[in-house]
């Protein structure tokens, strides 16, 4: 008996021991959970960060082709131009050429023609004259006015010469105008690849975060998967020790019944012995006698006993 509950102590410390482990690793698990779910939604977080990221490295990305496509574009118009610009140039020096012969070619002002064309007139006006002298005048004034009709003709190759070197100026200009705007974009695209490289630089340092949380939480996963396969080894030893502390007390309790039932029948015996020689009961030797059905059969015994005196 001694030895029962000597095991039955130390199972009952057993027990204790296990109870307490179960307690202390279910207490640092549910730590580790509340980590996990902050670990958790911390990743989630930073992964709506990195798509964020890369929504806006898209738009500036797309941003930069529609600049480097106006580029383009206003290339092609500046190219367009600067040929418009040297056929410009080009229809302004033929004039100008042209012009030029003339004026060369007469090598006298229209001023000076006219002057000397006046002169002529008056002279043949206001002079008596032989009729070769005023023949001769008259050839003369024909030749400078044919001059002065080259040079007045001149004048409409100076006014196209103004003309052409007009248009090469706003085709000029267009030019000019190109080159400032393609100079604005490329400032713009300088402007866009610095922002760009920025969030790129920004999305990979986010990612490495991202996989070193990621490892975190597998880390911490496995252990909360160790610790939950350690409880179940704990949970099953509680019970192993709880069913043998439940056989120790079945045997205990039947041992204990078995003792009481002999002394039970013991007591009954010797009460029988006491009845039958008319000796007095006790309320204890009476209740073991009726328990034990011994009560009828001592009563039998007596009444022979007394047929017999």
């Amino acid at each position: 008996m001694e030895a029962a509950e000597e095991t039955v102590d130390v199972l009952r410390q057993r027990l204790h021991d296990l109870r307490s482990r179960l307690r202390s690793i279910r207490d640092e698990r549910a730590g580790i959970i509340e980590e996990l779910k902050s670990l958790r939604q911390k990743r989630r977080e930073m992964i709506d960060r990195v798509r964020s990221m890369r929504e806006e490295a898209r738009e500036l990305i797309e941003r930069r082709r529609e600049i480097w496509r106006e580029i383009d574009e206003i290339k092609r118009q500046k190219e367009e131009a600067l040929s418009n610009y040297r056929k410009a140039r080009e229809t302004a020096e033929e004039w100008k050429r042209k012009y030029d012969d003339v004026v060369s070619e007469v090598g006298v002002p229209e001023r000076v023609l006219r002057r000397r064309i006046a002169a002529l007139e008056r002279r043949i006006e206001t002079q008596s004259l032989s009729i070769d002298v005023e023949r001769e005048l008259v050839m003369r004034i024909g030749h400078l006015e044919a001059q002065l009709q080259s040079l007045v003709a001149a004048k409409e190759f100076r006014r196209k010469y103004i003309e052409a070197m007009a248009e090469a100026e706003r085709w000029r200009f267009f030019v000019r105008d190109a080159n400032e705007r393609i100079k604005e974009r490329r400032s713009q695209l300088r402007e866009l690849s610095g922002q760009i490289s920025s969030i790129m630089k920004e999305l990979d340092s986010t990612r490495a975060e991202i996989d070193k949380l990621t490892e975190e939480i597998a880390e911490k996963n496995k252990k909360v998967d160790e610790m939950k396969a350690e409880m179940d080894v704990i949970f099953k030893q509680i019970q192993e020790v709880r069913q043998k502390m439940k056989e120790i007390y079945s045997v205990e309790t039947e041992t204990v019944r078995e003792a009481e039932e002999r002394i039970r029948k013991r007591l009954a015996e010797e009460a029988r012995e006491k009845y039958r020689a008319g000796e007095k009961l006790s309320f204890e030797e009476l209740k073991a006698l009726m328990e034990t059905g011994g009560l009828g059969a001592a009563e039998g015994s007596a009444e022979s006993s007394r047929s017999e005196a």
